[in-house]
């Protein structure tokens, strides 16, 4: 097993064969393109060898990119500072398109089957459907601000923070195609992340726990965690990247690193 996590305190760092090695300066969101692994900073994104470590390439981007996210050779990254979208090459880093995306969004999540493209809107509240050359297809509405966005409950899935007397509400919303908003979930806890499940339905991270809601509408409360900022799942494992513990657990609670503020990270067999 093998481990990429970007540490916004010791820098992107790579666990293999328990041996942990830093490869390169902090980032905030990772994503993987065959034998590639990129890594999105501050205000650039780098390339590098996935057995080597080499630097490969680095391309400009706008500031605070808080998603990454690869398809067919084109790398989507979401800036929350700068309020857009930028596609570029995973081959070159060449800078194909740039969009809007919202008010300070927060995530997003790829369709590869049909080329789609979904932003979370953030305080314009406020979801994206956008074709991977970024052009807007619909836009919803949706209650507060929308800080997390996937395709999932047999349409998307959209967790956004409402007010709720002195402090927020995460709601998990399913979303039609055509635009029709229902409430799936309730919880008096401070969104922060969501993720798809490979079996149906999604995972909800808030400050203090996660939570699995499936298709059938039944949630199931998992062990807690102190602030889930990335979930990631792929095949049939599920982890979680907690910054209040300084930690990347699986869903289980093994942990597979133990740095200073891990912002994302990414499982290879």
């Amino acid at each position: 097993m093998e481990l990429w996590a970007a540490d916004g305190e010791k820098g992107l760092m790579r666990v293999r064969d328990g041996q942990c090695v830093c490869v390169g300066p902090p980032g905030a969101s990772l994503c993987a393109a065959g034998r590639r692994v990129f890594c999105a900073g501050k205000d650039c994104c780098r390339c590098y060898d996935r057995e080597t470590c080499a630097l490969r390439f680095e391309t400009a981007l706008p500031p605070g990119v808080c998603a990454l996210a690869e398809m067919e050779g084109r790398l989507f990254a979401l800036s929350a500072e700068a309020d857009s979208m930028t596609a570029f090459s995973a081959e070159t880093g060449e800078i194909l398109c740039c969009a809007p995306a919202g008010m300070y969004p927060r995530d997003m999540c790829l369709h590869p089957r049909f080329g789609w493209v979904l932003a979370a809107g953030g305080a314009a509240g406020e979801m994206l459907l956008l074709n991977r050359e970024l052009r807007l297809l619909r836009a919803y509405r949706l209650p507060g601000a929308v800080c997390g966005a996937c395709f999932s409950l047999g349409g998307m899935a959209a967790l956004c923070a409402v007010e709720r007397g002195a402090g927020l509400e995460a709601r998990l919303c399913s979303v039609s195609l055509r635009g029709t908003v229902e409430e799936a979930l309730a919880l008096p806890m401070t969104p922060c992340c969501l993720c798809p499940l490979p079996r149906g339905g999604c995972a909800v991270g808030c400050c203090g726990g996660v939570t699995l809601f499936r298709a059938n509408k039944k949630a199931a409360l998992r062990q807690p965690f102190s602030c889930p900022v990335r979930l990631r799942a792929d095949g049939g494992r599920f982890w979680i990247c907690d910054i209040g513990e300084g930690s990347v657990r699986l869903s289980s609670g093994k942990a597979l690193y133990r740095g200073g503020s891990p912002q994302d990270a990414l499982l290879f067999p």
